[in-house]
């Protein structure tokens, strides 16, 4: 029986040399990984700093750039005011030209009336003015001398 006992300590040694074994790879692998990783990590670090100088760098022009055009902005502030105030004094114009024409046209009309009238005594009297003239034609005054009229 004591072969028994030699042969399961020889097992149970063998077991443990398989493990020690199993366990030493697995550390080897695992430590290998962490050394690729340690790798990536700074790799990745490097990059990071690297965007994070052209971030910085493009976040300065941008700021550059919107300070210029704030002040180009404000430049135009005035133009934009001169602006609105040419197109009031459009309107104001416009609307002055449009009181005279109303007001010319009244005055037109009413004048219109006055030379309707007067146009029609003017027709009259011309009508007048023809027959007189057809009148002393036809029957010229006695005591005017022959050929003038």
């Amino acid at each position: 029986m004591e072969w028994l006992l030699y042969g399961s300590v020889a097992l149970i040694a063998l077991a443990f040399l398989l493990l020690v074994v199993y366990i030493a790879r697995t550390l080897v692998v695992l430590q290998e990984t962490l050394r690729r990783l340690a790798a990536a990590i700074s790799h990745a670090d490097e990059q990071v700093q690297t965007v994070a100088k052209e971030v910085h760098e493009l976040l300065r022009v941008a700021n550059g750039i919107a300070f210029d055009v704030q002040k180009k902005a404000e430049k135009l502030d005035g133009a934009v005011e001169a602006v609105g105030e040419i197109g009031g004094t459009v309107r104001t114009l416009n609307r002055a030209l449009r009181q005279a024409a109303a007001a010319l046209s009244a005055r037109a009309s009413r004048g219109q009336e006055k030379w309707m009238k007067v146009l029609r005594w003017t027709n009259v009297l011309l009508d007048i003015w023809e027959k007189w003239r057809e009148r002393e034609r036809l029957h010229p005054k006695e005591g005017m001398p022959s050929g003038k009229k």
